[in-house]
């Protein structure tokens, strides 16, 4: 089931607006009622208050009202209360008499107490003000139920004339998402049409607050993914340039072989061609190592590593190496440290650093390689009695294939170039220096 951010919004600002709009209705109602309830009761007071200022003004107010309005007559007994603008008034003798009745045909109970009350007669609920003026007392009354009809219609109206924006306000909402969300489609058509080679970054300042962070993140992906695009050209262009050369080379040997003459001719053209194959084989190696130590090549299983008992097992290795050359290879006294990284990646940077340094070191020369700390890193060193670097080569013996002037010593000119990468990527820096004689090359990682 596809989820929808449009849909999402619609739905649920339509259901707040909803929920909103009843509680806004019952509100106004309770309003309503209240308001008009006070207002009934104003209107009563000021007909009482009318009636009493009227007999405070007479001394004798019995003459005003005769019998034919006190339900007495037979011919007036069917008046009824019919609107919520009639009110029933009722004055009453100080013996209880009643000396005026407005509807006579109207049952109403007679006042228990002065002021407002609620009295229940019959099937009818009545709101009553009794008061007394001079020696009478005046009665004013009005049916319940005609205040609840018109507390009813006024709320109603009021509601009803609300509830006819409510679709306006759902097609602005509808509006106001969908041109809310215009930049993500404006944002997914740009992508679609983006070549499979255009890595170039999406304007961030275009983009509402909201979104900035997804196109920087989308960005810093794309970036991300040009630099590994441009690395994996850089690896396919330097592999191809560098195997043609031995491929030829291989190719040319067995042509020697097959038109050799004689039986030393071929065997010298067989060990060249072994030569070349193994020559290849390092090559290829050494490319593979460096295609898995590019960045984001591979999942990075980062731990603690003994780095002195690693140093060890990288010493073992080589021993057969710096036999061969009678190269005293050894190590000094060291401390037992740990760095956070990849041990696999730090077992190819110390064995190409020490690699590099028997293969250019003279024959009867030595290597030496220790492990120490200070107050910030741990220092790997490995030193050498050998010609050196000339100052000037400090960047280039890095770069990929290069080999400086020593061309008769057998490697692919990647060495290095790994090493670079890997210390980049354990946040570790590379101090080359020449000594007086010889050559130090020393890592430092981050305690």
């Amino acid at each position: 089931m596809q989820h929808s951010i449009k849909n999402f919004l619609f739905t649920y600002i339509t259901i707040a607006v909803l929920v909103t709009y009843s509680l806004l209705s019952l509100v106004s109602y309770l309003v309503s009622q209240e308001e008009l309830n006070e207002l009934y009761d104003a209107n009563l007071k000021q007909v009482a208050s009318a009636i009493v200022a009227q007999h405070l003004a007479i001394d004798d107010s019995r003459h005003l009202y005769n019998n034919n309005k006190t339900g007495l007559d037979s011919n007036v007994g069917d008046f009824k209360i019919d609107s919520e603008e009639e009110f029933y008034v009722r004055i009453l003798a100080n013996d209880g008499t009643a000396l005026y009745v407005s509807h006579p045909g109207v049952n109403v109970p007679l006042p228990s107490l002065l002021g407002l009350s609620t009295q229940q007669h019959q099937d009818t609920q009545w709101r009553i003000f009794s008061t007394k003026g001079n020696q009478e007392t005046i009665q004013v009354a009005h049916p319940i139920k005609f205040r609840k009809m018109t507390i009813k219609e006024t709320a109603f109206s009021l509601i009803g004339s609300q509830l006819l924006f409510i679709p306006v306000l759902v097609i602005l909402i509808f509006i106001a998402i969908k041109k809310a969300l215009s930049p993500l489609a404006t944002l997914s058509s740009d992508i679609q049409k983006r070549h499979s080679h255009d890595f170039k970054s999406f304007l961030e300042d275009e983009m509402p607050a909201e979104m900035k962070p997804l196109v920087h993140s989308l960005n810093t992906f794309m970036h991300r993914v040009s630099n590994m695009v441009s690395v994996l050209k850089r690896f396919t262009a330097d592999a191809a340039h560098e195997l043609r050369t031995p491929i030829t080379a291989l190719r040319i040997q067995l042509n020697l072989i097959e038109q050799a003459q004689s039986t030393s001719e071929r065997e010298q053209a067989l060990n060249s061609l072994k030569g070349g194959i193994e020559r290849s084989e390092q090559l290829i190696s050494q490319l593979l190592t460096l295609a898995r130590t590019e960045p984001n090549s591979q999942p990075r299983g980062v731990k603690p590593i003994n780095l002195l008992s690693l140093i060890k097992e990288c010493i073992e290795g080589l021993l057969p190496l710096a036999h061969e050359k009678l190269i005293d290879l050894g190590l000094q006294p060291s401390e037992e440290l740990e760095v956070i990284g990849v041990r696999h990646e730090i077992k190819v940077l110390i064995n190409n650093i020490m690699e590099n340094a028997i293969c250019y070191t003279p024959n009867h020369g030595k290597v030496d390689i220790a492990l120490f700390s200070n107050a910030e890193d741990i220092v790997l060193e490995i030193k050498d009695n050998g010609p050196g670097i000339p100052n000037d080569d400090f960047e280039r013996v890095f770069e990929r294939f290069y080999r400086g002037e020593n061309l008769n010593v057998n490697g692919s000119g990647l060495g290095l170039s790994i090493v670079r990468e890997i210390a980049t990527q354990h946040d570790a820096r590379i101090e080359l220096l020449n000594l007086n004689p010889g050559f130090s090359f020393r890592v430092y990682f981050i305690r």
